[in-house]
């Protein structure tokens, strides 16, 4: 996957997300780059993006998510659990359920 593709789809999944801005700025763009320069698998940095929906969506809260870095601070405290297929594939189910 080439970087254009990467930061086009890390931004989508972030603007497709509950609560996120329609819109990337410049500096989740610069965040987006990083996480390619770091080499953050796409798949977890998404994972990490439905496990932050499910959670707030358990959790009632509503308000607002202002930039990608909320769903980088998320990625950065999955466990080695949190990181496991099954529970790729149970977050994912979640998400999809009203």
């Amino acid at each position: 996957m080439t970087r254009t593709q990467y930061l086009d789809e890390i931004l989508r999944l972030y603007c497709e997300a509950p609560d996120a801005p329609s819109r990337p700025t410049r500096r989740d763009l610069a965040i987006a780059s990083a996480l390619y320069a770091e080499g953050v698998p796409l798949d977890s940095f998404a994972h990490a993006i439905r496990l932050a929906t499910l959670r707030r969506r358990l959790g009632q809260h509503h308000t607002s998510i202002q930039s990608l870095a909320y769903y980088r601070t998320v990625f950065n405290r999955l466990t080695d659990d949190e990181l496991e297929p099954d529970y790729f594939a149970y977050v994912s189910h979640r998400c999809q359920r009203p």
